[in-house]
């Protein structure tokens, strides 16, 4: 039966199977696409959480975790956890530490930016120098520091006596020892900051900086009104970054002092280890990361959520 003119124009008009394959594989193939990557990340990072949840819940030691009889005991490992005083001031370094050293790296971090964002010879050199500690692995600066800040024969001391200044011991008693961790971290994450910062400066639009020099503004006008409200984004997203390597501190600490003396630098993931590693309790040490873990994930959201309403 032959179509009248309305119904050509419907068939003509509807897709044929070619054209809809196409239009779902042009939908659906992002997704295909990146759906491997997916879920790679999701295996290296939802796994491991879940298992670590799971072992926090139950009784592992040294004693029961090639059996694999783990008891159940809920959340007991996290009441030991809050409740005992060594995890408690274990804590409270941790926060005074992130406190220091973060305020340090971004006060100097700007500094320096502010200086290296200058034309002057020698530049080129001088920013390498500064970059240098990025590049050096933590566990490496806390060894070449240890040596260092030895108080016999460490070359820090030597120039201390050059200068008619007494020799200090660094890493003897427990007040110069949490200074000491606390000058070579912020020793090794400033060039990180540096960087960023640098960056950051160089990005700016040049108009309002020519329109304030014009109107005859001092460098400290144009420093707290211009550059530095332009650059407080970058500055939440550089203090998250070094708030959260701050809370996770270990490998610098560990090959410095290992938590000495007296415990006086043992943060918080130093205590993860004494438990987990020294100590045999994997339930405990379990139940003390995932802790670590929330604390974390309180403190990025809470200064991801500034650096949205600062957009």
């Amino acid at each position: 039966m032959a179509l009248n003119r309305a119904e050509r124009h419907l068939v003509a008009a509807s897709p044929t199977f070619g054209q809809r394959l196409e239009r779902v594989v042009d939908r659906y193939l992002p997704y295909l696409l990146v759906a491997p990557a997916i879920l790679l990340l999701l295996g290296l990072i939802a796994y491991p959480l879940i298992f670590n949840l799971n072992l926090s819940l139950r009784d592992v030691s040294i004693l029961n975790i090639r059996s694999g009889n783990w008891d159940w005991i809920g959340l007991r490992n996290y009441v030991r956890t809050i409740q005992n005083p060594d995890n408690i001031s274990a804590f409270g370094r941790t926060v005074v530490f992130l406190i220091a050293t973060v305020s340090l790296e971004l006060v100097l971090g700007m500094l320096a930016a502010i200086v290296f964002n200058i034309n002057f010879r020698g530049k080129g050199f001088l920013l390498t120098l500064a970059l240098v500690p990025m590049m050096i692995t933590p566990v490496a600066v806390g060894l070449i520091w240890r040596m260092l800040l030895n108080a016999q024969w460490g070359i820090v001391n030597y120039y201390l006596g050059v200068v008619g200044l007494p020799a200090v011991v660094w890493l003897g008693t427990p007040t110069t020892a949490f200074i000491s961790v606390i000058l070579v971290e912020v020793w090794w994450g400033v060039s990180f900051v540096i960087l960023v910062f640098l960056g950051g400066l160089s990005a700016l639009p040049p108009e309002p900086f020519e329109a304030a020099a014009i109107d005859g503004a001092s460098s400290w006008q144009i420093f707290r009104y211009i550059t530095l409200p332009l650059m407080v984004p970058l500055i939440i997203v550089v203090a998250t970054i070094r708030a959260i390597d701050a809370f996770r501190a270990f490998d610098v600490i560990y090959s410095l002092t290992q938590g000495g003396p007296a415990d006086a630098t043992r943060v918080y993931a130093l205590q993860i280890y004494q438990t987990g590693f020294q100590n045999a309790n994997f339930g405990l040490a379990a139940a003390q990361a995932m802790l670590l873990f929330v604390v974390v994930m309180i403190l990025s959201s809470g200064l991801i959520r500034g650096l949205v309403r600062s957009d």
